[in-house]
């Protein structure tokens, strides 16, 4: 029974102190920028940066979702997140497509696509349109 209980406590330590996969590569990220591309194109139309915590942590959560398939459906932009002027992770996404919504990054040398949230999407096309708002 104490082992049991030893073993339920060890692993509980483990998953709540390691954190998501996709949470580790955006470890300490201070900056983001964000490229739009344009319609159709792999062109960067605009661009938007940020060192706000707020934008940063907000960002992180939408990425770090659920996992899901990876669509073919070409990419609107790329979230490249900063530390100390270090590269940690670049995201491309999908907010424009119907059920294309998503987010794809390589971790660790493999492609990961995450889910995106109505939230995420709206959050992504406001800012695609000039509101800057967090």
């Amino acid at each position: 029974m104490k082992g049991l209980v030893l073993m339920s406590l060890l692993v509980m330590l483990v998953s709540c102190g390691s954190g998501s996969a996709v949470a580790n590569e955006f470890s300490g990220a201070d900056s983001l920028v964000i490229n739009f591309n344009a319609p159709q194109t792999n062109t960067i139309a605009k661009t938007v940066n940020t060192t706000e915590s707020k934008a940063i942590e907000k960002l992180i959560r939408f990425v770090n979702s659920k996992p899901t398939e990876a669509y073919k459906c070409g990419y609107d932009g790329n979230l490249m997140f900063y530390s100390k002027g270090t590269l940690k992770a670049d995201v491309a996404f999908n907010f424009s497509g119907d059920g294309c919504h998503h987010f794809i990054m390589d971790s660790k040398g493999k492609l990961t696509p995450t889910t995106m949230s109505n939230e995420a999407a709206d959050f992504l096309r406001s800012l695609s349109e000039g509101k800057n708002w967090y």
